[in-house]
C-alpha cells in the first residue's frame, strides 16, 4: 500500500539517473554482455524466494497452522499414566493393613486418567475459530508482501530497462557528434568554417561522451538497486532480457477510481486481511462471554497398588486335651480334662501381580464448576475484547481508506503522465525539426556551433525526457492494473 513512496523514488532516481553529474562508481561500463540473463519474472520469482522478510512471514504462517492445529485437538479428550515408587524406613505405616510398623517398606503404584471438557461456554469451539482466522489472516499478510515484493521488482527492472534506453540514445548522439566532428574537420581542412567550430563540435563531442559514462554508470546503479531488491550478492552481474515495451497510446482509463475501488477492496490481501482481524475479534469478544458461563467437564481413573508390606496371614485352630485339675469323689481323686482350643498363624508374602490386581479400583466423575465471583476478571476481560473489536474495526476503515486515497492519487498521477507524455512527445518532434534545421544551416557555415550545440542539447534533453515519460506513464497504468487484480505483463 505504499505504491505513492515508490513512485515518487522511481521518479527521482530517473531524473538524478538521466542528468547525473560523474560518480563514483567504479567498473563502470556496460557489462551486458557478461553476466546471467534474466527475465522479469526470473527476477519476481528469485526475490519471493531469497527475501528475508517472506521467509520470516512465511514462519508466522507455519506458527499459525501449529496453533490453529493444536487449538482442534482440545476439543478430545486427555488421556495420561502415572507410577511411583517409595521407600520408608523407621516408624511408618503399613500401607496394606494401616498397622504401625518398624521395618523398611516400599511400595509402587500405578495410575492411569482422563478428563474431558463437556461443555465451557463454546470458548473451545470459539478459541479454534479464532485461531483459523488469525491463520488466514497471517496467510493475506504473506500475500501483501509479496505483492509489495513484486512490485519494487517491477520499478527496479524498469529502471533498468529506462537507464538502457537512456544509454542508447546518448550512444546515438555521441555518434551523431562524431560525424558532424568529421564533417566539420573536413570543411576547416576545405576554409570554408572557422577553426573555432572545431573545438566547438570537439567540446559538443567531449559533453557527450561525459552523458554515455553517466549512463553507463546509471545502469551499474540501477542494476544494484534491483540486485538488493532480489536480496543476490553485488559481485553477481546480470543481463535483464529486455521486454517489449511500446510505445504507448494515449488514451482514458477504462474504469473510474469508484469502479477500481470496489474491485480492489475485494481483492488485495491488505484489506481480505484487515477485514479478517475484525472477525477475529468478535471471536475474542465470544470466548469472553462464554467465561460467564458453567463448565462441565468428566473424569476418569484406573489405580492400582503395592507394597512390600503385603504378607497373606494363615490361621489354624485345633482342640487340646488338658488336664485342668483334680476332683475327690468319696475319697478318691478324679483327673479333669478340659478341651481347649488353641490357634497357629502363618504368613506368606502376596506376589507382586497379584497385589496389582487385588488393589485395583477405578472411579467416574462429573464436575460442575459455576463462576460466581472471581474479582470482575470476567467483566475487564469482556471490555478488552471489546475494545479491541473496535480497534480492528477502525483498522479496517482505515484500511480502506488508504486504499481509496491510493487509487485516487494514482489516478491522477496517471493523468498528469499522459498529459507529461503527450507534451513531451510534441516537443521532441519541435526540436527534431529544429536540429535538422540547424544542422542543415551549421553544414553550409550559416550557423555557428555554439547554437548548433543548443539545437543538439535541446534534443538530447527531450529526447531523455521523453523515455522517463514513456516509463512513468507505463508503470502509472500498471499500478490502476495491479489494484484490479491484472497481470502485470507488458
Amino acid at each position: 500500500m505504499k505504491l505513492a513512496k515508490i513512485l515518487l523514488s522511481t521518479l527521482l532516481i530517473a531524473h538524478s539517473f538521466a542528468f547525473a553529474q560523474s560518480s563514483a562508481v567504479s567498473g563502470s561500463g556496460d557489462n551486458r554482455s557478461a553476466g546471467d540473463k534474466i527475465s522479469l519474472q526470473d527476477a519476481i520469482d528469485f526475490a519471493l524466494k531469497n527475501n528475508l522478510s517472506i521467509k520470516q512471514n512465511n514462519l508466522q504462517v507455519e506458527q499459525g497452522l501449529n496453533t490453529f492445529e493444536q487449538s482442534k485437538w482440545a476439543r478430545y479428550p486427555n488421556l495420561n499414566a502415572g507410577t511411583n515408587f517409595n521407600l520408608f524406613s523407621g516408624r511408618n505405616i503399613n500401607p496394606y493393613t494401616n498397622g504401625i510398623i518398624t521395618n523398611t517398606v516400599g511400595s509402587n503404584g500405578f495410575g492411569l486418567s482422563s478428563g474431558v471438557t463437556l461443555f465451557d461456554g463454546y470458548q473451545t469451539r470459539n478459541g479454534i475459530a479464532l485461531n483459523q482466522l488469525n491463520l488466514e489472516a497471517s496467510r493475506l499478510d504473506l500475500q501483501a508482501m509479496k505483492n509489495q515484493i513484486t512490485l519494487n521488482v517491477i520499478v527496479g527492472y524498469l529502471n533498468v530497462l529506462s537507464q538502457e534506453d537512456l544509454l542508447a540514445v546518448a550512444q546515438r548522439q555521441m555518434e551523431v557528434t562524431k560525424t558532424q566532428l568529421e564533417r566539420t574537420q573536413k570543411l576547416v581542412n576545405a576554409g570554408s568554417l572557422p577553426e573555432t567550430n572545431l573545438y566547438d563540435i570537439k567540446a559538443q563531442l567531449a559533453n557527450d561522451e561525459l552523458s554515455v559514462v553517466n549512463a553507463e554508470n546509471s545502469i551499474v546503479s540501477a542494476k544494484l538497486t534491483l540486485r538488493q531488491i532480489m536480496n543476490i550478492t553485488a559481485d553477481r552481474d546480470f543481463e535483464v532480457i529486455r521486454v517489449a515495451v511500446p510505445n504507448p497510446n494515449i488514451q482514458p482509463y477504462p474504469n473510474t477510481p469508484a469502479q477500481i475501488f470496489e474491485i480492489a477492496q475485494g481483492y488485495l490481501a491488505d484489506v481480505q486481511a484487515a477485514d479478517m482481524r475484525v472477525k477475529a475479534a468478535q471471536k475474542s469478544v465470544d470466548i469472553a462471554k462464554g467465561l460467564k458461563m458453567p463448565v462441565v467437564s468428566a473424569s476418569a481413573n484406573l489405580n492400582s497398588s503395592s507394597t512390600t508390606a503385603a504378607e497373606k496371614v494363615s490361621v489354624t485352630q485345633k482342640i487340646v486335651e488338658t488336664e485342668a485339675g483334680y476332683v475327690n469323689v468319696a475319697g478318691t481323686r478324679y483327673p479333669v480334662i478340659a478341651y481347649l482350643p488353641t490357634s497357629a498363624s502363618s504368613s506368606e508374602k502376596i506376589p507382586y501381580f497379584r497385589q496389582l490386581t487385588g488393589n485395583a479400583n477405578a472411579s467416574l466423575g462429573l464436575n460442575v464448576r459455576v463462576p460466581i465471583f472471581n474479582g470482575y476478571s470476567t467483566k475487564f476481560r469482556l471490555t478488552n475484547a471489546q475494545i479491541q473489536k473496535k480497534q480492528s474495526e477502525v483498522q479496517a476503515e482505515n484500511v480502506r481508506l488508504r486504499l481509496r486515497q491510493d487509487i485516487d492519487q494514482a489516478y491522477v498521477n496517471l493523468n498528469n503522465s499522459a498529459k507529461r507524455y503527450s507534451a513531451i512527445g510534441n516537443q521532441v518532434k519541435a526540436f527534431e525539426e529544429s536540429f535538422r534545421a540547424a544542422e542543415a544551416k551549421f553544414n553550409v557555415g550559416s550557423l555557428n556551433a555554439l547554437e548548433y550545440s543548443i539545437a543538439k542539447s535541446n534534443l538530447d534533453r527531450a529526447r531523455s525526457n521523453e523515455i522517463q515519460a514513456k516509463y512513468d506513464y507505463i508503470f502509472r497504468i500498471k499500478i490502476l492494473d495491479f489494484y484490479q487484480n491484472k497481470p502485470l505483463s507488458f
